[in-house]
């Protein structure tokens, strides 16, 4: 709780933290079903969206292929975190 510029913390909070932390650590307890985000390539800024329909991506090389770099970066770093219908067949 906030008074004037102090900051007081309840107990609960504390346990709250320490439960967070423990979440954090174990990330099999979270499943992303959807996510947008801007990727800064090394060329240009790319919105890439993932959802039940699985990824999604604005560069050529997506439009194209239906895979990208960007994709397959964020599938590394959300790896046994993504849904599973919407993750694509084939993993590079």
């Amino acid at each position: 709780m906030m008074k004037g510029t102090e900051v007081y913390m309840d107990s609960s909070i504390v346990s709250k933290i320490d439960k967070s932390r423990t979440y954090a650590e174990e990330k099999e307890r979270v499943t992303i079903t959807s996510l947008q985000a801007s990727f800064d390539g090394n060329h240009n800024s790319y919105q890439v969206t993932f959802g039940e329909a699985g990824w999604n991506c604005q560069c050529h090389y997506f439009d194209t292929r239906g895979i990208c770099s960007h994709t397959m970066a964020l599938e590394r770093i959300l790896e046994g975190m993504l849904v599973e219908q919407a993750r694509p067949a084939t993993t590079v």
